[in-house]
C-alpha cells in the first residue's frame, strides 16, 4: 500500500474504527481534560491527552476518507486486500488472517496489515503459489493454500 492511496476497510473495521473514535472523543479526551485540571503535575495527564487527540484526529481522517473494501472489484485468483488467507510454512504450520488497511489491523488477532511482510509477499499471488517473507526476525518461505474474500 501507498501513502497516497485512500485506505480500504471492511464493514467491521469501520464500525470498531468509529467505536473507538466515539470512545475517545467522549470518554477518554474529557477525563483526561478533568485530570489535568485536577492534577498538581499536569504533565503526563497534558502528554496522554495530545496523544488521545492524535490518535483521533487520525481516526477520523481514515473514516472521512476511507472507500468501502468490497467496492473492489474481486479476482478470486489473486489475494487481495480484503481476502482471508491461509498459507502453510515449511514446518507445516497453517495460519490464517485477513488482510486489511493498516488503520484497521490492530481491530482484533485475525488481521494483519496490507503492509505487514506476510501480506506484502502475498499480496498479488495465487493459491499454490510459494513466496518468501521478509520478517524482521529473517526470511522463511510459505505456500498460499487459500484465499477467499472476506464478508464482514
Amino acid at each position: 500500500m501507498t501513502s497516497n492511496e485512500p485506505p480500504l476497510l471492511t464493514r467491521e473495521g469501520r464500525e470498531r474504527l468509529e467505536e473507538r473514535a466515539r470512545r475517545l472523543e467522549e470518554e477518554t479526551i474529557p477525563a483526561l481534560v478533568e485530570a489535568i485540571e485536577e492534577e498538581d503535575d499536569e504533565m503526563a495527564p497534558r502528554l496522554e491527552q495530545d496523544l488521545a487527540q492524535r490518535e483521533l484526529e487520525q481516526l477520523k481522517y481514515v473514516l472521512e476518507t476511507a472507500g468501502n473494501i468490497y467496492d473492489i472489484p474481486e479476482d478470486p485468483d489473486v489475494v487481495q486486500i480484503g481476502d482471508w488467507i491461509t498459507v502453510k510454512t515449511e514446518e507445516g504450520e497453517e495460519v490464517r488472517h485477513l488482510i486489511v488497511h493498516p488503520a484497521e489491523a490492530g481491530v482484533d488477532t485475525n488481521r494483519i496489515s496490507a503492509d505487514s511482510p506476510l501480506a506484502a509477499a502475498i499480496l498479488g499471488k495465487r493459491v499454490n503459489d510459494e513466496v518468501t517473507i521478509e520478517a524482521p526476525s529473517g526470511a522463511y518461505r510459505a505456500t498460499i493454500i487459500d484465499s477467499t474474500r472476506s464478508d464482514i
